[in-house]
């Protein structure tokens, strides 16, 4: 499989080979080992070298890989009628997006809204990349004088929205095994000169929580099992409980319910890596050049919610959103006719093979009512 990927450029292996480097620092000064986590906070974020913080580019056919608002429009349009409900009884509400992408899902929102007569007066979004932030800056033009970039959370509470499409995926995440009986971390070590899997004895905090995950599931994981835990989320959700006074907060992601995540079957976990429209499962490739993600555990989710003061307020599949939000309504032309194109992505939004079942929508809100279009699986988290 690897053998079949597209080679980086030399200029794109230079950058590589640079993160390579402090890499390989952080492992020699751990005397031979580094936490995943650590490893893949690394690959992704690190200044000027890592994934998300260097300048190629990400989204779209020249990128690796395609998210729903590039897919087509329908996404954004579902969630802008949403929106226009759930924003409604707030006197002056804020939308803060998470990791805009190329900023399509902001455009799509900020025009369907306007095209229904609802003007959003403030639209934040929350960028960490300095080149997807020019290059949103660039197509949200048109709404240069409502559309403002923070590098952090505000300071400041305020009532609305907080959007987050394909962002929690990208928390680096602990992995784990069990290795003739014990648990173990999974951390990253140098095997023949190269980045390699390394196995050691799970420090107690790590062990706790996976024999806290054991016992609310009813088994112990079999030797040689693999996963991952995302120890960063209840914190995240924590800091956007901080901020968030009155309102609602979207999570969409592909992921799945506990009982599913750690099933036995999956004995590799969910760890995926995205290179140029190719997934693959190693993470050790051109480190900063490629998309490391893991699957989100939306029973976790909702339960660092409850922790933070949310309520879990809609949980259900992004096909039964979008087709219960009234996607299919807006495949009509003016004339009656049924817009083709717009029906073809919008298959690849909603079949089960596809996007439909994979991705999970999870609403939490404070202080307000609201609910999800589509059937409500929150029994299942």
């Amino acid at each position: 499989m690897l053998s079949s990927l597209p080679d980086p450029d030399e200029h794109a292996l230079a950058i590589s080979r640079q993160l390579v480097d402090v890499i390989r620092a952080e492992i020699e000064a751990g005397d031979g080992w580094l936490d995943f986590e650590r490893f893949m906070e690394l690959a992704l974020y690190s200044p000027g070298l890592g994934y998300y913080s260097g300048g190629s580019v990400k989204l779209g056919p020249e990128g690796d890989f395609v998210t729903a608002p590039e897919i087509s429009t329908l996404f954004g349009e579902v969630i802008a009628s949403q929106l226009s409900q759930l924003l409604a009884p707030i006197g002056r509400p804020v939308v803060l997006e998470l990791g805009a992408g190329s900023g399509r899902l902001a455009e799509t929102i900020l025009t369907s809204l306007d095209a229904a007569g609802y003007r959003l007066p403030d639209y934040r979004i929350l960028e960490t990349s300095a080149d997807l932030r020019e290059r949103q800056q660039s197509r949200l033009a048109p709404f240069a004088e409502r559309v403002s970039w923070l590098e952090r959370l505000p300071g400041e509470g305020f009532e609305g929205v907080v959007l987050a499409n394909e962002v929690l995926d990208a928390i680096p995440v602990t992995r784990f095994s069990r290795d003739n009986g014990r648990i173990c971390s999974l951390g990253v070590g140098i095997v023949d000169g190269s980045f390699d899997w390394k196995e050691k004895p799970a420090e107690p905090g790590l062990a706790a929580h996976v024999a806290a995950l054991e016992a609310d599931l009813g088994f112990q994981f079999p030797d040689g099992h693999r996963s991952e835990i995302c120890r960063q989320m209840p914190a995240w959700i924590s800091s956007l409980s901080d901020v968030l006074e009155r309102g609602a907060m979207w999570l969409i992601d592909y992921g799945l319910v506990e009982r599913e995540y750690y099933h036995p079957s999956r004995s590799d976990g969910t760890l995926i890596c995205h290179y140029r429209h190719r997934a693959h499962s190693d993470p050790f490739l051109h480190p900063g050049l490629q998309d490391i993600s893991a699957w989100v555990d939306f029973s976790a989710c909702a339960r660092a919610a409850h922790g933070a003061g949310f309520s879990v307020a809609g949980f259900t599949t992004q096909g039964q959103f979008l087709i219960e939000g009234g996607a299919t309504e807006l495949l009509q032309r003016e004339d009656g006719s049924v817009d083709l194109a717009r029906a073809q992505a919008l298959k690849t939004l909603v079949l089960p093979g596809e996007m439909g079942e994979r991705f999970k929508v999870l609403l939490l809100t404070r202080g307000t009512e609201h609910s999800l279009p589509g059937r409500d699986l929150r029994d299942r988290l």
